[in-house]
C-alpha cells in the first residue's frame, strides 16, 4: 500500500504542473490536497496520513474558528501565519486553537514545511515542536522538490503507535540505526 500524504498549500492548483507531476509520475505516494485550514483539518480528523507538508500561509477557509484567527491578525496570510497555529494545534502545544482533540497519529517527524519564510525566521517554532525537515519556497527551485521533501519525510523513522513508549535515549543515530552497532 503507498503511503498517503497531505499537502497543504493555498497554491497548490498553480503548484499541480510543475510540483505535483514528478509526484505523480513517479506514483510512489498517494498524494492530497488542501488549499486551506479548515480542509486541512477536515482530512486530518477523516483519514490518517503517513506524513504531512504545511505551508504557514495559508487561509482559513469556511471554519469559524480558524477565520477568527485571521481576522485577530489583520486578515493577513502573512501575519495570520495560521499553518503554524494548525501545527501547534496538532502538535497538542496549544488547545486553545481548535476545540478538537488533534488525531492521535499525528507526529513530528513526519510533518515537514514548505514555506517562502526562511528557516530563521521559523525555526524558533520549528524547534519548540520538534519539527525537523523544512523547506524554503524560492524561484530556483528544481521541480522535484515536493518528491524529495516527501521522501525524506517518509525516510524518518516511524511514529510510535499510540501508547508505545519511546526507544531510550541514544539508541538510535541520526541515520535511524541503532547506535553502536556496527555491520559485519
Amino acid at each position: 500500500m503507498k503511503p498517503k500524504v497531505l499537502w497543504v498549500e493555498d497554491s497548490a492548483r498553480l503548484e499541480l504542473a510543475n510540483l505535483c507531476g514528478p509526484v505523480f509520475f513517479k506514483g510512489t505516494c498517494d498524494l492530497t490536497l488542501a488549499e486551506d485550514v479548515t480542509t486541512a483539518v477536515n482530512l486530518i480528523l477523516a483519514e490518517r496520513f503517513d506524513a504531512m507538508i504545511l505551508d504557514v500561509r495559508l487561509p482559513p477557509g469556511s471554519d469559524l474558528r480558524w477565520r477568527k484567527h485571521y481576522r485577530r491578525t489583520g486578515s493577513n496570510k502573512v501575519s495570520a501565519q495560521l499553518g503554524l497555529k494548525l501545527l501547534y494545534w496538532l502538535l497538542e502545544a496549544d488547545q486553545a486553537i481548535y476545540p478538537a482533540d488533534p488525531p492521535d497519529w499525528v507526529r513530528p517527524e513526519r510533518i515537514g514545511v514548505f514555506t517562502v519564510e526562511t528557516r530563521h525566521e521559523i525555526a524558533p517554532y520549528l524547534e519548540e515542536l520538534r519539527v525537523t525537515v523544512s523547506q524554503e519556497k524560492n524561484a530556483d527551485l528544481a521541480d522535484t522538490v515536493l518528491d524529495e521533501l516527501i521522501e525524506r519525510l517518509l525516510e524518518q523513522p516511524a511514529p510510535l503507535e499510540p501508547g508505545e513508549p519511546p526507544p531510550p535515549l541514544g539508541t538510535l543515530d541520526p541515520g535511524g540505526g541503532r547506535s553502536g552497532s556496527s555491520a559485519s
